[in-house]
């Protein structure tokens, strides 16, 4: 067992960097079909004992975005998908049986906040998770900090109730910055931040994941750098606005403000400190 959160961190770190397989027991926790893919790609074969949970089904639900992507139905959206991320976990070689999925919409998660870190809580207890693999908290995609607060509130049910949570560790994705869209980069990069390079051959497997999501190609394209960053998760205070305010995903959802998501933190934090959550 790993003594404290900075010696299981750089454990973990240090076994990826060195190609060294991770027999720890570990969850990838992120929002979409194809986050996978961004976040690890490649490095997540050395994860042997890992469990893949996606948040949403990646699919949106209204008719519109549904046409626009190709498809008849929102169900003819998420299976399709759905096929896509079996594929890229194949490529990542995670076993059917651990992988987890909710079935909950495109842009959607923030609504469910209670029901999916309760969920999250109980898995991370039962299956003695050590490390969990995330989003970092920074207004790229409302899904993603839906995420990433769920992680946070589940670890702290379990702290409440007197258990060890796992240590929540960072993938880089996407955020906006004043010059534009800013990728596989962290708001703020520090001194324990790890990069962690791809081989060819790694890089090669991360390009077959990627392709796996076909219905995606457009935005992926956006991330062809072969490497991952990984760093531990800051303490986040999710009731205030990511990123100094701002917001990539105001750009394209149109029907969510920012009242909206600080009212489903709100409700999330009233439920984690009410008795039922105990």
């Amino acid at each position: 067992m790993f003594s404290s959160v900075a010696s299981r961190a750089n454990s973990i770190m240090r076994d990826l960097k060195g190609r060294s397989p991770v027999d720890a027991p570990v969850a990838l926790v992120v929002a979409h079909p194809d986050d996978e893919a961004i976040g690890l790609g490649p490095l997540l074969k050395l994860l042997r004992g890992a469990h893949a949970i996606h948040l949403t089904d990646g699919a949106r639900r209204d008719p519109r975005s549904v046409h626009a992507a190709g498809f008849r139905s929102s169900a003819d959206y998420a299976q399709a998908r759905a096929v896509e991320l079996a594929r890229a976990l194949d490529l990542a070689e995670i076993p059917p049986q651990r992988r987890h999925a909710f079935p909950i919409g495109d842009q959607q998660a923030f609504r469910h906040l209670p029901c999916i870190a309760a969920a999250l809580g109980a898995f991370f207890q039962t299956q003695a998770i050590e490390v969990v693999f995330t989003h970092p908290y920074e207004g790229g995609h409302l899904d993603h900090d839906a995420c990433a607060c769920a992680v946070s509130l589940a670890c702290q049910r379990m702290e409440h109730r007197g258990l060890r949570p796992p240590v929540v560790m960072e993938m880089a994705f996407y955020h906006e910055s004043e010059h534009g869209l800013v990728t596989q980069r962290f708001m703020e990069e520090a001194d324990g931040d790890a990069l962690i390079a791809f081989t060819q051959a790694e890089s090669l497997v991360r390009d077959e994941m990627l392709a796996a999501h076909a219905s995606q190609t457009a935005i992926l394209g956006l991330f062809r750098e072969p490497l991952a960053r990984l760093r531990c998760a800051p303490d986040y205070d999710f009731r205030r606005p990511p990123n100094r305010g701002h917001i990539f995903y105001h750009r394209f959802i149109e029907d969510v403000t920012p009242a909206d998501w600080l009212e489903a933190v709100h409700a999330a934090h009233g439920w984690l400190h009410g008795p039922h959550a105990q």
